[in-house]
């Protein structure tokens, strides 16, 4: 069968607070957001820090102004570089 990936939780601020970068989101499309769905976190395998969120900004952005936890999965920046090229 399928293999899945763990999911993780974290509050959605303290993950915000990690990223390099501020999200700009449409409000509208925030609003819309399923926060229960989780995103896809690239993390860096050595420094352990996220990088970038491949999948779910709008979903972050709206859990930060809820003020909730996220949950979400790992891709690792060496399995993004194999699938995407570094």
């Amino acid at each position: 069968g399928k293999r899945r990936r763990k999911v993780y939780r974290m509050p959605a601020q303290s993950l915000y607070k990690m990223l390099d970068r501020r999200l700009d989101v449409s409000k509208k499309r925030m609003m819309r957001a399923d926060i229960s769905v989780p995103i896809i976190l690239v993390i860096d395998r050595e420094t352990r820090r996220p990088t970038v969120v491949l999948d779910g900004n709008h979903r972050l952005v709206k859990a930060v102004t809820m003020k909730r936890d996220i949950p979400f999965r790992i891709l690792y920046s060496d399995e993004y570089d194999m699938l995407f090229g570094a």
